[in-house]
């Protein structure tokens, strides 16, 4: 087994590839979707970049066998993600030993110098969780939940206040504004500082391959004369090869919490899947999230547990 560095140019086809397959092999997520890989790279790491953190395609590896992937090494953010093809259970020790040498400068340093290493796993893969017991590792509390929803099943249309309007993507133009309310709902304490945030990310997501079958989903407030309508947003990535949906990133801005906005953003969304004939729309949350989407109709169809010791 070799493994080595990720080259986005000669290897996010077969990277997405190896992912939609390990999806209709199981027939469930039993790691990332395709949809959650082209976010990454489209739009997440244009925001890292935007406020000087450090990129995740930088440190993605592929371990692979006679040029097929056996597994491979997703960072995001501060947690190193592990996927493996199926029957490759005892190839886990080796990629996160790999990982703990080369992903190091995705985290930062404690006032020691030690780095916190954190490591993300499937609570279903229990060769890696106690492998990771037996080096000293220790759960962290909080888990990651994939949730699945079947556009079919959904009947209730969304439910909105009075004066609120849901709407798609091809059907309010003003990317700016639509890109600023998804980023205000992530931080309020910008409402009033007038931002003028980056484009890049926004920019940047309509290179994926499945642009153009993915679409927004966004909730206007009418009763803005002034200033920035939208209140809540959400973009769904389309994978049409494999009949899914992904929500990612999803945001109500501060002021419209608490009055269903939330609830009706999904309902719509779902619905347009629904309409588009998919067969599944998935999200990933962590826990304070879980009950929201729960509440909406999802269903937990995997639980990815955060483990972590210090290294150095």
């Amino acid at each position: 087994m070799n493994i080595r560095k990720f080259d986005p140019a000669a290897d996010f086809t077969r990277l997405e590839t190896w992912l939609r397959g390990r999806y209709q092999e199981c027939g469930k997520p039993v790691f990332w979707l395709p949809e959650r890989l082209h976010d990454l790279l489209y739009r997440v790491d244009g925001q890292e970049a935007a406020e000087g953190g450090t990129r995740s395609r930088d440190y993605i590896f592929l371990a692979e066998e006679d040029s097929r992937i056996l597994g491979c090494i997703l960072p995001d953010g501060e947690n190193v993600y592990f996927g493996l093809t199926t029957g490759r259970d005892a190839l886990f020790p080796a990629l996160l030993s790999f990982s703990e040498e080369h992903c190091l400068p995705l985290f930062s340093p404690g006032a020691d110098g030690s780095i916190k290493f954190w490591a993300a796993v499937s609570d279903s893969l229990e060769h890696a969780k106690q492998h990771l017991a037996g080096l000293g590792y220790q759960k962290y509390a909080e888990e990651e939940y994939t949730c699945s929803l079947a556009p079919g099943s959904a009947s209730l249309p969304p439910q909105l206040p009075q004066g609120f309007r849901l709407v798609f993507g091809e059907d309010y133009p003003d990317e700016r504004n639509k890109w600023t309310a998804l980023r205000l709902g992530f931080h309020p304490d910008w409402e009033e500082t007038d931002p003028r945030v980056d484009m890049g990310p926004y920019e940047a997501r309509k290179q994926s391959s499945m642009y153009p079958d993915s679409f927004e989903c966004l909730i206007l407030d009418e009763g803005v004369r002034e200033g920035n309508p939208v209140c809540a947003y959400c973009f769904v990535y389309v994978d049409s090869r494999s009949g899914t949906a992904m929500i990612e990133p999803l945001s109500v801005r501060e002021a419209w919490q608490g009055r269903g906005l939330g609830t009706a953003l999904i309902r719509g969304a779902v619905l347009r899947c629904r309409e588009l004939g998919l067969g599944k729309c998935y999200v990933d949350c962590f826990g304070w999230r879980k009950d929201f989407y729960t509440a909406a109709g999802f269903t937990v169809e995997d639980r990815i547990g955060f483990w972590y010791r210090c290294l150095g």
